[in-house]
């Protein structure tokens, strides 16, 4: 199990879904990417990054198939 967190780089979607978060959780995540993206030229990371890296994750840390 690797219990290291890969944030991953933005990168587009194939699948469309929608997912509501209280103001903390959005605000949180919002100044975690952009931290990520500090300094830097190009913005590199994005929300929908965070996301999905966060629930890859979980899932492969914290789930059992």
């Amino acid at each position: 199990m690797d219990n290291k967190f890969n944030f991953e780089k933005s990168y587009s979607a194939n699948i469309l879904q929608s997912i509501r978060f209280d103001e903390e959780l959005h605000n949180r995540i919002t100044r975690a990417v952009a931290k990520a993206n500090e300094g830097k030229k190009k913005k590199e990371y994005s929300f929908n990054g965070f996301v999905v890296s966060a629930c890859k994750y979980v899932l492969d840390n914290f789930m059992e198939e």
